[in-house]
């Protein structure tokens, strides 16, 4: 379980935000795959282009119920193409630390907590925003080979 310090220039998204039961994984599908959904055909209507596979974006902790932001890395100038329910945001500078996940996405959670024991044990501050890239399509590619980059930003 190799986690490592990256750094980045500020990154723009476009995004739909979503959200679901934080402990109903069936809900969690479904609501990220209408926000990728919505969010695909946003980046078409405003013909951006995305420069990344999709991303979830999570600005906030999650309690009982988690918020995300489904969408994909885009340009600046393509970032200030949005409008309605295709939003713009973007990823600070800086620090984060990553992790390659392989396997299912119910078990992503070991590696989300991974990452933050890493950051406790480094003594740094816990900070969001947390991101996570799926590279692969889950249409097309075995839940135990589904390969999905977790990044935790990391505060100043």
């Amino acid at each position: 379980m190799t986690i490592e310090d990256r750094e980045f220039d500020t990154q723009h998204y476009v995004y739909v935000e979503g959200s679901a039961p934080m402990m109903d994984g069936e809900a969690i599908a479904n609501a990220m795959g209408t926000a990728f959904g919505a969010a695909f055909k946003g980046i078409e209507t405003h013909a951006m282009t995305a420069q990344s596979a999709p991303i979830c974006v999570y600005a906030d902790m999650p309690g009982a119920e988690m918020t995300f932001r489904a969408g994909f890395l885009v340009s600046s100038e393509d970032a200030a193409k949005a409008s309605g329910d295709l939003k713009a945001g973007e990823l600070p500078a800086g620090k984060a630390l990553h992790k390659l996940h392989v396997g299912p996405y119910a078990t992503m959670n070991q590696s989300h907590q991974a990452m933050w024991d890493e950051v406790k044990s480094r003594g740094m501050t816990p900070s969001m925003p947390v991101w996570e890239i799926y590279i692969d399509d889950p249409s097309e590619t075995a839940p135990d080979s589904l390969r999905t980059e977790i990044y935790h930003h990391l505060a100043g």
